[in-house]
């Protein structure tokens, strides 16, 4: 079955979807694998593509941090999913700062949460970046892949589709149940705490993430270095 669409726009297909900041980008991303398998598409190509529009969007979303992020979490908050999401990653952005942007990939609504916190944290724009290219290529390469193998173990891309899109979904609803357990270990730990020890004073003091998103850029920045242990010991408040 041949291509529907140029080579060269079909990839800009997927550069521009996957570029969209709250679109889900993974079916896309199956089907493009499962034509790469037929010989229609590059598969490098297919990831490169994919891996570049995420990147943008994630960009998109840190600079929607900077500006909103508070609101926003808190929105997710009132979502089963946005909540175990934003508890799961303001427990891991402690000790790994933006570095949590690649695991968050495979976490429901963890790629926008990632983003988002960083940006309203002020986290630094390069370590972000870094980050983001790192975990959108990791993404777009697992995703495509499953639709590659979908479309070589049928022959056909649409047939490679039906095998791909399942095993996504399975692969996401295995990574919401290991989250969602994660996530609900971390409420009970009180996740959502950050604290640091000056090295002027000797009792230490918590810090809220909603009072930290409020806070001026002076006071996230010391917190991020406590967090990467740069000033002071951070020690967990009682």
């Amino acid at each position: 079955m041949s291509l529907p669409v140029s080579p060269v726009a079909a990839y800009l297909v997927v550069l521009v979807w996957a570029s969209l900041p709250f679109v889900p980008a993974e079916p896309m991303l199956v089907a493009a694998g499962s034509w790469s398998a037929t010989g229609g598409l590059s598969v490098l190509a297919v990831v490169a593509a994919a891996a570049a529009g995420s990147l943008v969007s994630d960009l998109v979303k840190y600079a929607i941090g900077r500006l909103a992020g508070p609101a926003l979490l808190q929105r997710l908050r009132n979502r089963p999913a946005g909540a175990r999401a934003v508890t799961w990653i303001e427990h891991r952005v402690r000790r790994i700062g933006p570095a949590v942007i690649i695991p968050s990939y495979f976490v429901p609504v963890g790629v926008v949460v990632s983003t988002l916190l960083c940006g309203a944290l002020r986290l630094p724009l390069r370590a972000v970046v870094v980050a983001s290219a790192a975990g959108a290529a990791l993404w777009a390469a697992v995703f495509v892949l499953l639709g590659y193998a979908g479309g070589v173990v049928s022959g056909h891309p649409l047939a490679g589709i039906a095998i791909g899109l399942p095993a996504a979904f399975l692969l996401g609803a295995l990574i919401a149940r290991r989250t969602t357990a994660r996530a609900d270990a971390g409420r009970v730990e009180d996740a959502g705490s950050f604290c640091r020890r000056d090295r002027s004073t000797a009792p230490s003091s918590a810090v809220c993430s909603d009072q930290l998103l409020d806070a001026d850029d002076d006071r996230r920045r010391q917190v991020y270095l406590c967090v990467h242990g740069r000033s002071g010991r951070c020690t967990r408040a009682a």
